[in-house]
């Protein structure tokens, strides 16, 4: 025999034991799927774990994918596994994620009576999607809304929003935003992201009359009109490279490039028009841990932007914000603790400056109350206690914080409430513990 026809014979006989060994694997998975299925009676399979294109549950990241969802995909774990409500999860995932397919995949587990559960999901090349990300009514504040409208092509994505907020700043700003973000620049570990936004903007008379106030307790009021100085619109450009170091741990570098047009000239015959140009570095940590009984969740963020004269800015500031959070489910209960807090080091513009006082922090109190100028020290921490239901979830929280200026804090202020959650919607109720006085806020909404 030729040394041509022995190497044939080998490269079939090896082909055939390849064909063969994956041919042997695939009908080992569809064994162990008709196994579980006609086992589903008896129930006699546990999941083990669940995944997402074989990330777990708890670290895949996702905007669209609700806390809901996020929860009953969870919940699987330790639980008899039933091929009915895979498959229903399977549906809702390709749904909400608008996704072209979600196809449910068991592979055995570390015993023979366990499996693991893998969604492995296939995205569409083309994507478009219209959300409203917040429509939310605050008693004491008014209405925050945001429209957004999607689009994505392959790894690149533009995102354009129109809205008012009156919820999170010391003014209500009106007005766009637009970002562009690739997905895979160089790597998947590296996106790039840019982002512009122009609002018009809105001052409250409280906080008004209180840059009055400070104006008339000086000579000139000079140092007042300089810290204090209201502008009429501001506009950002933004850009961004993020790099995901590991599965939790991401670390974004970029800037912030702020111009404002104000509503009057500064006191040394300056134009109508100043900035704000800022380095800007984001560190974010999340983390899960699934267990049979017990899941448990850590997220933090670090944020810090650094303003100097030679980024071309006015401004000259360091603002400082860290955010903490934890979460432990446990059957129906789900317990969580978030800490803020936050200081500003130099003289930063208004937007810059921290409040208390809205949706998410010291709810029930109105924040132009507690400082209608904001402040340049923060610090807050709000524990919640919420009970499932299969229509959603009842909360009760407690809230704490307060807030200063310079090396002077101001009064701690307490909160309760109770509220109800079904997936984004939520409907609360806060009351502010001011001196026995009962003053409840109520807010109710669609919130991100």
């Amino acid at each position: 025999m030729s040394q041509n026809a022995s190497s044939a014979i080998l490269l079939a006989v090896s082909l055939g034991l390849g064909i063969t060994a994956f041919d042997g694997a695939a009908r080992a998975d569809q064994a162990l799927i008709r196994a579980v299925s006609e086992s589903n009676v008896n129930q006699q399979y546990l999941v083990e774990s669940v995944s997402i294109s074989g990330v777990e549950v708890a670290h895949f990241r996702d905007s669209k994918l609700s806390p809901t969802l996020r929860h009953r995909l969870a919940s699987l774990v330790g639980s008899p596994c039933d091929m009915t409500t895979i498959g229903d999860l399977a549906r809702k995932l390709q749904a909400s994620l608008h996704l072209e397919d979600v196809r449910e995949h068991l592979s055995r587990g570390s015993s023979p009576d366990r499996v693991r559960v893998n969604f492995e999901v296939i995205h569409k090349d083309y994507a478009f999607d219209l959300s409203v990300p917040r429509f939310l009514y605050d008693s004491n504040q008014g209405w925050t809304t945001e429209l957004a409208a999607s689009g994505r092509v392959h790894q690149h994505s533009l995102s354009v929003g129109l809205g008012s907020n009156g919820d999170d700043l010391t003014e209500r700003f009106t007005g766009f935003s637009t970002r562009y973000e690739d997905a895979h620049l160089f790597s998947d570990r590296i996106r790039f992201g840019i982002g512009i936004e122009g609002y018009h903007d809105l001052w409250n008379p409280a906080t008004r009359r209180a840059i009055a106030d400070q104006a008339a307790s000086t000579n000139s009021g000079v140092a007042a009109s300089n810290l204090f100085a209201l502008y009429r619109t501001r506009r950002n450009i933004a850009p961004a490279v993020t790099f995901a170091l590991t599965r939790e741990l991401s670390v974004s570098f970029g800037a912030s490039l702020e111009r404002m047009e104000m509503e009057a000239p500064s006191p040394a015959g300056n134009d109508m028009s100043m900035s704000a140009n800022a380095a800007t570095v984001d560190v974010v940590y999340s983390y899960g841990a699934e267990g049979t009984e017990i899941q448990q969740r850590w997220d933090g963020r670090y944020s810090l932007r650094i303003a100097t004269h030679d980024l071309g800015s006015d401004y000259e500031y360091s603002r400082h914000a860290v955010s903490l959070r934890y979460e432990r489910r446990s059957g129906r209960t789900v317990v969580a603790d978030r800490l803020t807090g936050g200081f500003i080091a130099g003289q930063a513009p208004v937007f810059e400056r921290f409040v208390l006082g809205n949706s998410s922090t010291l709810e029930g109190w109105n924040r132009y109350a507690i400082d209608p100028l904001g402040g340049d020290r923060m610090v807050h921490n709000s524990l919640s206690y919420g009970y499932q239901f299969q229509q959603g979830t009842a909360e009760a929280f407690y809230d704490m914080g307060m807030i200063g200026n310079g090396d002077r804090m101001g009064t701690l202020r307490h909160s309760l409430g109770f509220g109800f959650r079904q997936g984004i919607f939520n409907v609360a109720m806060g009351f502010p513990v001011d001196h026995g006085r009962i003053a409840p806020v109520f807010t109710a909404g669609m919130n991100y």
